[in-house]
């Protein structure tokens, strides 16, 4: 039995390049070194899967997947009692266990099963709630009760924004009690890049003028807002500059095959590079000059935060907590939602001015509460907190 430290269990759904999966993995790995434990529970899929491996416990469970349906109920129950086996036989080797989850599916299954399995600190991180205006009213009313019902077993709530908390508190019993806001972290070692060893001007340093985003390829990403304002930039730019302009996407996804087919149709193969999942994505953004998002919905995006290490400006819709970070007409442009055209205007305003984004980019930021030293030590101090350790 050990109970002279803290043992955070964390659960999450899938191993994706997502900023959910990277504030989970390197809590996981940074509690450790810091004279704690942790164990992991996810989905054997995602590209970070290889990373959860190397945690002394983990648990990739065939059966967690992102996808709900009444077809498989019966593998919902049955992912349902395997994780509360598997966070009894944690308790009894650590009867101060904390369970944290992390995105909605596992936020909903990952909290009950520790409610049933006698865990009393129960801790969820909202990286956006997973009801949305863009759903049918009974799937967000459906969502919603769900997570009204869970939110009465939740010991506590962190979340990535001050826009996520006020929601919150406004759609749930006591949520502004029990809730903070702890920011999701970006590695700062892999993404700072000091203002002065910023290339000065589009041509000195760039062999072209990239536009770039990092993002799954699903829905809630609509990335064809992004394609589809980036062919209204290169269709009106000079025809000289059109060799020189590129769109670069790293990431993958479900939408894969509609992606390259639209590449395809709109004859901008070359010019629109999907680049796959990349262990280091800041090799690639530090050869950005813009950084861009079209997101639906988000929590607050780290992507976000990386782009603004590296001294990238910013162009995204201003959805979820987007504002907090990006200032408009400072070190970006907000767009609203679905504004295609004025999201291409703004791209293109840049592409024509590239000593405009470089200024946008060598805007002073305070980011030091997005630091991973910072996000972990502010972790660390909760689970101690709620647990009664010293």
């Amino acid at each position: 039995m050990k109970d002279n430290h803290v043992h955070v269990l964390y659960i999450i759904t899938k191993l994706e390049l997502g900023g959910a999966q990277k504030v989970c993995l390197n809590l996981a790995h940074g509690i450790n070194i810091n004279g704690h434990s942790s164990s992991l529970i996810s989905g054997t899929e995602g590209v970070f899967v290889s990373e959860a491996k190397k945690l002394k416990s983990t648990f990739l469970l065939d059966n967690f997947k992102r996808e709900v349906g009444f077809n498989g109920l019966w593998n919902e129950f049955k992912l349902f009692t395997q994780i509360i086996a598997i966070i009894k036989k944690l308790k009894k080797e650590y009867p101060n266990l904390v369970v944290h989850t992390h995105s909605t599916k596992a936020g909903i299954i990952g909290r009950w099963a520790a409610f049933f399995a006698g865990v009393k600190t129960i801790i969820h991180t909202v990286h956006g709630f997973g009801f949305n205006d863009y759903q049918s009213k009974l799937k967000k009313s459906a969502i919603l009760f769900v997570e009204y019902l869970t939110c009465l077993i939740t010991t506590h709530f962190v979340c990535v924004s001050q826009k996520d908390r006020e929601l919150g508190i406004k759609k749930f019993p006591k949520f502004g009690l029990k809730s903070s806001i702890i920011r999701a972290a970006a590695e700062w070692e892999k993404f700072y890049t000091p203002a002065k060893l910023v290339p000065q001007a589009f041509g000195s340093g760039f062999d072209k003028f990239v536009i770039g985003t990092v993002s799954c390829f699903k829905p809630q990403k609509n990335l064809f807002d992004l394609l589809n304002a980036f062919k209204i930039v290169y269709q009106q730019i000079d025809l000289e500059m059109r060799d020189q302009v590129q769109l670069q996407i790293i990431g993958d996804g479900v939408m894969r095959g509609m992606i390259e087919h639209w590449i395809n149709m709109n004859n901008l193969t070359g010019s629109v590079v999907l680049l796959g999942w990349q262990d280091n994505t800041a090799k690639f953004m530090r050869k950005w000059n813009v950084f861009s998002m079209s997101s639906l919905w988000e929590g607050l995006p780290i992507a976000i935060i990386e782009a603004r290490l590296c001294r990238l400006p910013v162009v995204a819709y201003d959805v979820g907590g987007i504002f907090e970070v990006i200032f408009n007409d400072k070190n970006g442009f907000l767009v609203p939602p679905k504004n295609i055209d004025l999201l291409a205007k703004k791209l293109k305003l840049l592409v024509e001015n590239p000593s405009l984004a470089v200024q946008m980019g060598q805007f002073n930021d305070e980011l030091s509460e997005f630091s991973d030293t910072v996000m972990l030590q502010k972790h660390i101090d909760l689970y101690c907190k709620l647990t009664g350790f010293n």
